[in-house]
């Protein structure tokens, strides 16, 4: 068992913050092979592509880097009290100006604000407050919009409006441009951040939202090359679910050969979940993705109708909703099987694409109960994740050379 490895994880969403978590648990719990990793040598490299909720706010008002899952990763790793770590999370509720902020978004901004714009330092000081084991690195110091390019070369550009687009093209590629300045200029990546690459005995991708929290790192040039140049194992974890206008019907090897297309690297491993959701969660989300199809096609027709009630209406406006509404209309009867909704491995399938990629299948499956708030009323619902400890128990065995 190779012991101390030096780890680096990148991604982004609650699929890096549910690794890293995972992680800090397993190993602090002294689990079999917890002592794989160095912890005090784990670098997260964090994707600064978010432009919803609290962190777009404070984007559009103080201009600084997203905060939001820089945030969620302090948290998973904090060794601070539980009260501190609870502070950190916390969102307020209201309709004013904080409503929908959380106070570890706040305190981030206000550190990179006191230390003139330096969100590095800003980084490093919030993670003294919490005890952090391990760093914490933005992949980019610029302000950058992720954008998507579609099978029909049309793009769609913000991080929160790709899942949410009314156009369902399949995504091609994704890239970043700059949020400010000149857009021809090349997005940059953290020095940082390729150093801890560079760097690395072991590197993870993933699990996290392939097109908008693993992709905005691979997307910048000098992480994929870092990325080739790194003779670290390198390993991939897919999602447990697909995510509806990202990875609608995707299989294992169509997640796997969207990273080599956007960082052409040698991919040692794939961490695959095996286990299978219960059927009453599957329908769950069946349900709320044709809800969703629904108001989109509704949306649609309401354009139209507030264009047929003005004086200014053109044929050609009402052509292209129709044309529209008809692709949704189509596209909706895909959502309605329920083997498009949990990714798992089929040899068939994915076996032939993923030759010479050793693939590691394990029930790696929780249910958990989160909160979610929806034009101000607050949902609870049951959803489908990676069970950190047990995600966290397949990777050191990986690294410790035990699968």
């Amino acid at each position: 068992m190779i012991k101390g490895q030096k780890l680096v994880c990148i991604g982004g969403g609650t699929g890096l913050s549910t690794l890293l978590r995972g992680i800090k648990g397993y190993i602090n719990a002294e689990m079999p092979g917890h002592e794989v990793i160095d912890l005090d040598n784990l670098a997260a490299v964090v994707s600064v592509a978010d432009d919803g909720g609290s962190s777009g706010k404070l984007i559009d008002e103080f201009g600084i880097l997203p905060p939001g899952d820089i945030r969620n990763c302090m948290v998973a790793l904090a060794s601070e009290s539980e009260l501190m770590t609870q502070l950190f999370s916390f969102r307020f509720e209201s309709e004013g100006s904080l409503g929908g902020h959380s106070l570890g978004n706040i305190l981030i901004t206000a550190l990179t604000q006191m230390n003139g714009g330096n969100f590095p330092k800003a980084i490093e000081l919030a993670s003294r407050v919490l005890s952090i084991r391990g760093r914490i690195l933005p992949v980019s110091l610029d302000n950058t919009i992720l954008c998507a390019e579609l099978m029909d070369g049309s793009v769609v550009e913000g991080e929160s409006s790709i899942p949410d687009r009314i156009n369902r093209e399949p995504i091609r590629r994704v890239f970043l441009k700059r949020r400010n300045g000149d857009e021809n200029m090349p997005c940059k990546a953290y020095r940082e951040a390729v150093n801890a690459i560079l760097e690395a005995d072991a590197i993870v991708m993933g699990p996290g939202s392939l097109y908008t929290s693993v992709m905005p790192n691979l997307a910048l040039p000098e992480i994929a090359s870092a990325l080739r140049r790194s003779n670290a194992l390198k390993i991939y974890v897919c999602n447990v679910m697909a995510e509806p206008g990202e990875t609608d019907g995707y299989s294992v090897s169509d997640h796997v050969q969207a990273v080599l297309d956007h960082a052409p690297i040698n991919l040692d491993y794939v961490v695959v979940n095996s286990g299978i959701a219960s059927e009453e969660l599957i329908r769950q989300y069946v349900r709320e993705e044709l809800v969703e199809q629904f108001n989109r096609i509704k949306s649609q027709a309401q354009e139209a109708i507030d264009a047929l009630d003005s004086s200014e209406c053109r044929l050609e406006e009402l052509t292209e909703i129709a044309t529209k509404i008809a692709e949704l209309s189509r596209s909706t009867s895909d959502l309605i099987d329920p083997s498009r909704v949990q990714v798992l491995y089929r040899e068939e399938v994915d076996g032939p694409r993923l030759e010479g990629i050793k693939v590691i299948q394990e029930d790696l499956i929780t249910e958990m109960e989160i909160t979610e708030s929806h034009g101000g009323e607050v949902v609870r619902k049951k959803v489908i994740r990676h069970d950190p400890i047990k995600l966290a128990g397949v990777l050191i065995r990986i690294i410790g050379g035990a699968a």
